[in-house]
C-alpha cells in the first residue's frame, strides 16, 4: 500500500495560494498539530487494481459545495493524485472531458447530468454508459467538498461597568477583538461509478483541520486539501489492495 505524507505534501503539491504566503518566523516554528480522519464508505470487489488498470477512469465532475477556485483545484489534485497511485491505469483528467464535450456540443447535457445528480442522488445510468462510449473507460469518479471552513477566534472585552471577557468569533462583520487563533477544516468525498454495471463501486470521505496563531500561520488551505486529496486516493487504493487481488470477472455485473 502507498502511504502518502502529510507534511511531504503540504511543502511539495501546494496549489496556488489564496491565502498569505508564511512568515520567515512562521516558517522557523514546529509544525502544528494536525487532525485528519479518511474512511471507505462503501467498496464492491469488482473494482480492483486490476479493472481499473484495464479499463481505466475519468474524472467525470466536481459537485458544488465549495468555491469554484477550490473544485478546479479539486479536478487538478484528483487526476495528479490518481495518476501518482494508479501508473498503470488510464486515467483521463476532468479537463480533457469536458473539452471532449464541449467540441461535441454535449456540455450543456453534461452540466445536466450532474446538477441532476447533485440534486436528487439519483445518476442516469443510461447517459453514463454513452460517456462510456465517449471516453473509452469504465469508471468513472465524482467529488464534493461539502466542508471548507476558515475563520479566526481571540478574545475580546467588553466595555462597561459589568464587562467580561470571552471568546467570539470573527466573519466578514461584527466586532473585531484581538485576533489569537486561525483554524480551518475540509473535507472531502468522492465515489467511484461503474458505467458498464450501472453502479457505485467505492466511496470514501476525507477529512482535515487545523488551528495556527494568527501570527504564525502556515498552512494553507490548499495544502490541507492536497494532503487530504491523497490521503483519499490511498484509501481507495488500500480497500481495493484489501479487497482481493485478483477481480471480479469485468463482464458480470451480478455482485452485490
Amino acid at each position: 500500500m502507498k502511504k502518502w505524507s502529510l507534511l511531504f505534501f503540504v511543502f511539495l503539491y501546494g496549489c496556488a495560494a489564496h491565502f498569505t504566503v508564511p512568515s520567515e518566523e512562521a516558517l522557523k516554528q514546529p509544525f502544528p498539530p494536525l487532525t485528519e480522519s479518511v474512511k471507505t464508505n462503501l467498496y464492491l470487489p469488482s473494482f480492483s487494481n486490476a479493472s481499473l488498470k484495464g479499463e481505466g477512469l475519468a474524472i467525470f465532475g466536481i459537485l458544488k459545495g465549495g468555491p469554484e477556485g477550490l473544485r478546479q483545484n479539486a479536478a487538478f489534485e484528483l487526476f495528479q493524485g490518481l495518476r501518482a497511485v494508479f501508473p498503470d491505469g488510464r486515467i483521463i483528467p476532468r479537463k480533457d472531458l469536458v473539452h471532449r464535450a464541449r467540441v461535441a456540443g454535449r456540455k450543456d447535457e453534461l452540466n445536466d447530468l450532474l446538477n441532476d445528480y447533485e440534486e436528487r442522488r439519483v445518476l442516469d445510468v443510461a447517459a453514463l454508459k454513452r460517456w462510456q462510449a465517449i471516453e473509452g473507460v469504465r469508471y468513472f469518479f465524482i467529488a464534493q467538498v461539502p466542508l471548507n471552513d476558515k475563520h479566526t477566534s481571540g478574545e475580546m472585552m467588553q466595555l462597561g461597568e459589568d464587562g467580561v471577557a470571552g471568546k467570539v468569533y470573527t466573519f466578514s462583520s461584527g466586532p473585531s477583538p484581538i485576533l489569537l487563533t486561525v483554524e480551518k477544516q475540509i473535507t472531502l468525498r468522492g465515489e467511484v461509478w461503474d458505467a458498464k454495471c450501472g453502479k457505485v463501486v467505492w466511496m470514501g470521505e476525507s477529512h482535515a483541520e487545523i488551528i495556527e496563531p494568527v501570527k504564525l500561520e502556515r498552512v494553507r488551505v490548499e495544502d490541507l486539501f492536497t494532503a487530504l486529496t491523497r490521503n483519499l486516493l490511498s484509501e481507495m487504493d488500500r480497500r481495493m489492495v484489501a479487497g482481493g487481488a485478483s477481480p471480479v470477472s469485468t463482464t458480470d455485473c451480478s455482485f452485490n
